[in-house]
């Protein structure tokens, strides 16, 4: 094993991860049916970086999250069969709401439990064979990043009259709207890879569409390997209280209007920021010529082979607690309550969305009351995770963050382009900002049934995602460069 570092290798591949038609789909608990055609293959592509002494593995996939146990699972066969440390493997998806759901989300019995456990199964061969094909294709390369904006997206935290938060639109609200690039390149300058970054929810094709899907990020991804020639990877990123701004689809071809259309909108500003990126040359030194005036011009001069200046990885797991839990008494009082209301909702025969509904809560009324018997503390796991190489950074954290999370860490990184991800590693629940829980709504009350944690998390959360993020940035800097 080398203990020099040499010239930056990348590698990349993909493969298809469509599950068999017929499987539920994770993402909206309404949704009736279950997957009933495909309206674009979903996919995971991987980038695999090196430079000799450390090897780090980026994948995309086209799926709402993986959750631990199984996300774990794959980061540690990915990282046996290549030879890094699990650590070193990040898996981000792209959160859209139209992929497969995975066992464990909620009980299955039937055909469904098989073909949930089975497609399971086939994902993480497929992730660690994929990783190990672009680990055999790695290559001299070099890198650059740059950074665009694109609207996109709008806060979905609106303030109601009478007080109260719904899911709708905020324009006063915080959105990041940043596209970050990250452009892999041969020797030549021929494109290897693209990397794009934005934090917006993929729910454009809404709960009545019964396509498998990768919603924008499907003709976003198309157009970007059109142009580029090369795999196209997105990152999700601080999307936990952002939607598109054309709202979730109501059904109807103006929904995949819109997907095309805000898929689009994502992939000019990819372009136009990759277009922007040299890694192969750059201008020399200005003469002046003389014609019939004098002219100033200068020409491109080669670079050498990239020297890596730096490429690590830190991760952080954090512990941290969730909020009271309710007495035993008011627990169990709960729990005969949303058995009630799921037992009505059968027998009057509600829509098969509504009886969802009453059947998440039960199971999640069921979790509050066990929990609460146990006696028991009950804590959560903050995963934090981080890459340096050279002036950029991705951080990523194993939840949907809030955008003003993302904004602060990158206003406060002193690495030039940083990249914040939510939906990596992982995906306990919502992680709101501390003002957020003042005011209520989905993200911080109704999500922790839908995520069946027994109790919410608390203010505390926010801060130390900021907190933790800066810490590892900080112990993976090599200089004081700050963001331009």
């Amino acid at each position: 094993m080398t203990t020099e570092r040499r010239g930056l290798q990348a590698g990349v591949a993909r493969v298809a991860i469509t599950p068999p038609v017929g499987i539920r789909m994770l993402g909206y608990t309404v949704q009736a049916g279950c997957s009933e055609s495909i309206e674009r293959d979903l996919t995971a592509t991987a980038l695999v970086l090196s430079d000799g002494l450390v090897t780090v593995v980026l994948i995309a996939c086209d799926i709402v999250f993986i959750q631990s146990p199984h996300v774990d699972r794959m980061r540690e066969r990915i990282g046996e069969r290549l030879k890094i440390p699990a650590a070193h493997v990040l898996i981000n998806a792209s959160h859209t709401h139209l992929g497969p759901m995975l066992p464990g989300w909620k009980c299955e019995l039937g055909e469904q439990q098989v073909l949930q456990q089975r497609y399971v199964e086939v994902l993480e061969e497929s992730l660690v064979g994929l990783s190990h094909m672009a680990q055999a294709a790695l290559q001299p390369a070099r890198i650059g990043a740059g950074r665009g904006s694109v609207e996109i997206g709008i806060n979905r935290r609106e303030r109601l009259p009478e007080g109260g938060i719904m899911i709708g639109e905020n324009p006063q609200g915080a959105v990041d709207r940043e596209v970050s690039v990250i452009r892999v390149d041969d020797l030549e300058g021929r494109t290897l890879a693209t990397v794009t970054s934005v934090g917006c929810h993929t729910v454009v094709l809404g709960p009545r569409t019964l396509s498998l899907s990768p919603d924008f990020i499907g003709p976003a991804r198309d157009i970007i390997e059109s142009a580029t020639g090369a795999p196209s990877l997105f990152l999700q990123g601080a999307a936990g209280n952002v939607n598109p701004i054309c709202g979730i689809g109501t059904g109807g071809s103006e929904q995949f209007d819109d997907s095309n259309r805000l898929g689009a909108m994502l992939a000019g500003e990819t372009l136009k920021t990759w277009a922007a990126i040299r890694t192969h040359n750059r201008s020399g030194a200005r003469r002046v010529v003389q014609s019939v005036a004098a002219i100033s011009v200068w020409d491109y001069e080669a670079l050498s082979p990239q020297c890596i200046e730096f490429l690590g990885v830190a991760t952080r797991r954090v512990t941290l607690p969730l909020a009271p839990l309710p007495d035993l008494e008011t627990a169990e009082r709960q729990l005969a309550e949303k058995r009630k209301l799921r037992d009505e909702a059968e027998a009057r025969g509600d829509s098969q969305g509504a009886r969802n509904v009453a059947q998440r809560l039960y199971e999640w009324a069921d979790l509050v009351a066990r929990t609460a018997a146990s006696g028991k503390p009950v804590t959560r796991d903050l995963e934090v995770w981080a890459l340096r190489i050279n002036d950029i950074a991705i951080v990523a954290v194993n939840g949907e963050p809030f955008a003003e999370l993302s904004l602060e860490v990158k206003r406060r990184s002193r690495v030039k382009n940083t990249v914040f991800l939510g939906y990596s590693n992982g995906c306990l629940g919502y992680f709101p900002t501390p003002e957020a829980f003042s005011e209520g709504g989905m993200e911080v009350i109704d999500s922790v049934r839908n995520y069946m944690l027994p109790a919410g998390l608390t203010p505390q959360w926010g801060p130390k995602i900021v907190q933790t993020a800066l810490e590892l940035l900080n112990e993976l800097s090599v200089d004081d460069t700050r963001r331009g």
